[in-house]
């Protein structure tokens, strides 16, 4: 009975591992109102991605174990500012999904060049605000939350990855010799 248990939590850890790694979601939040509208737009959408690592395993995956984030056609706030970005700077000041929970984010970004200037930010479940100057004029786009922002959010990535499988794989076979190898009892 003992060693039924032992081969089962074995398993059980084997497979664990292979669910472990980076999970990329793709979300959405649909349905705000639009200050220069003045009015509710349920078409508006602030949609993007994200992959994160829940490196401590506590079940919230949290600004540091981020890998990339993206939001309304942004470049991945990770790593922005570097290489021939560097004319783009962004923050991320908040960050933490759990499973099941809502996604909560505080962001800005900025570009600025000769000609023109653009800044954005972010922050869920209040408002989102964008601002393109140049010489030509200003635009500005500010969306609210309100009670009908609908929210949705999907793992992309729900399938192990290969290398994954095969440790589950090995991990299954080595508990297959261990129960092969055990002395049988007579009957």
């Amino acid at each position: 009975m003992f060693g039924r248990f032992i081969s089962a939590a074995a398993l059980a850890c084997c497979t664990a591992a292979a669910q472990a790694g980076p999970i990329e979601f793709k979300f959405s939040y649909t349905g705000f109102f639009d200050k220069e509208a003045d009015r509710f737009d349920p078409a508006a959408v602030i949609a993007g991605s994200f992959i994160a690592d829940d490196v401590n395993r506590d079940g919230l995956f949290g600004a540091n174990e981020l890998i990339s984030f993206k939001h309304n056609g942004s470049n991945d706030y990770i790593g922005c500012g570097v290489g021939d970005q560097y004319y783009w700077k962004c923050t991320i000041e908040r960050f933490g999904y759990r499973i099941g929970g809502p996604l909560k984010f505080s962001t800005t970004w900025s570009i600025s060049d000769i000609g023109y200037q653009i800044n954005s930010s972010t922050i869920t479940g209040e408002e989102y605000v964008y601002n393109y100057r140049s010489a030509g004029g200003v635009q500005t786009r500010g969306l609210i939350w309100t009670g009908q922002t609908a929210f949705a959010i999907s793992q992309v990535n729900a399938v192990p990855e290969p290398v994954s499988l095969a440790l589950m794989a090995l991990g299954a076979a080595a508990i297959g010799v261990a129960r092969l190898r055990r002395p049988r009892r007579a009957a």
